[in-house]
């Protein structure tokens, strides 16, 4: 097998590379391809790292762009056809490189190689690309180093640039990065009723505390439900107008629809900040905000629907 191998925390743009080489050259020799990865980040193994393939930046404990359940959707999306997924323990960290690559032989069938140019593994990254190369050749495996993917700004794509950007708002330059809208997808829980009250009833989303963090506010975003894209004004954190939410929310209002998401598993895509969370002098004054806020998230949702067809019926499909 063709293995693309690494932590794919999140298919974003460089990985779409590894993957698409693999799939190539899997066809060149006639042979499947597939992805070795880990059931748990390396990052997250080791204390206090700071996550990512280009670790510029970031500090304490690691938190993964996707959840398993978000990841298992990109697989789809992706068309990835065999996916290995390796427990990252103490045993597999101290492997050295060569040990590495005897283990995924015997273990998956891989016979071929392909990673990104700043890949290291094994104990104490001690395997790079070059060692890696002269391992397969005297393996008889074929090896590829794709060059690492660089954004618009010429600065490489990687996890950490993406779980930055997804921190500070930034979700259109996590699009750029990903290939795709950052997103969540989680069941939907029972809440306070609230936004019902206010005449703008909301779908409260059970957050993964593992899973990267978002700026509060409130966003624009698209959730595929009845089968049709439905706009949604989303508001992420405390929500300070009122004083008895302690931990972090996410509640999202579908608008123009009426139905019943109770349990139901649904995904929202976020596309972008619209405005910091707001302490209101009370529940009129926020009813007014959110129906000024529906009217800008409204635009911006058409105009990502519009601009976007292929991705969203690609993602349609999918949840149909």
């Amino acid at each position: 097998m063709i293995a693309a191998i690494g932590a794919f925390d999140g298919f974003h743009l460089g990985h779409q590379a590894l993957l698409e080489r693999a799939s190539a050259n899997a066809l060149l020799t006639n042979s499947r391809w597939g992805v070795v990865t880990f059931m748990n980040h390396p990052d997250g193994f080791f204390a206090g790292s700071s996550g990512g393939s280009c670790a510029a930046g970031g500090s304490g404990s690691f938190k993964p762009l996707f959840t398993q359940s978000e990841q298992l959707l990109l697989e789809r999306f992706f068309s990835v056809p065999v996916v290995c997924r390796i427990d990252f323990t103490q045993k597999i960290a101290e492997m050295a490189p060569e040990e590495f690559l005897d283990f995924i032989g015997s273990e998956f069938g891989v016979d071929g190689v392909v990673v990104g140019e700043d890949f290291r593994f094994a104990k104490n990254r001690s395997g790079d690309t070059a060692g890696l190369c002269k391992s397969c050749l005297r393996r008889g495996w074929p090896a590829d180093v794709i060059p690492m993917r660089l954004s618009a700004s010429g600065k490489p794509i990687c996890s950490t640039a993406i779980r930055n950007a997804v921190a500070s708002g930034e979700m259109k330059l996590a699009w750029g990065l990903l290939g795709y809208p950052f997103f969540l997808r989680s069941k939907v829980v029972h809440g306070y009723n609230r936004g019902t009250s206010l005449g703008f009833p909301t779908a409260n989303i059970e957050i993964d505390p593992r899973k990267a963090g978002m700026r509060h506010g409130v966003y624009a975003t698209l959730t595929f439900a009845s089968g049709v894209w439905h706009t949604g004004a989303a508001n992420v954190g405390l929500n300070p107008t009122f004083a008895d939410i302690q931990s972090p929310r996410f509640e999202v209002n579908l608008l123009d629809y009426e139905g019943d998401l109770y349990g139901s598993e649904i995904t929202v895509f976020m596309l972008h900040h619209i405005r910091d969370e707001i302490r209101f002098a009370g529940a009129d004054d926020l009813t007014a905000q959110i129906a000024r806020d529906s009217e800008v998230i409204r635009q911006i949702s058409a105009q990502a629907l519009s601009e976007h067809a292929a991705l969203w019926e690609k993602f349609a499909a999918m949840f149909a």
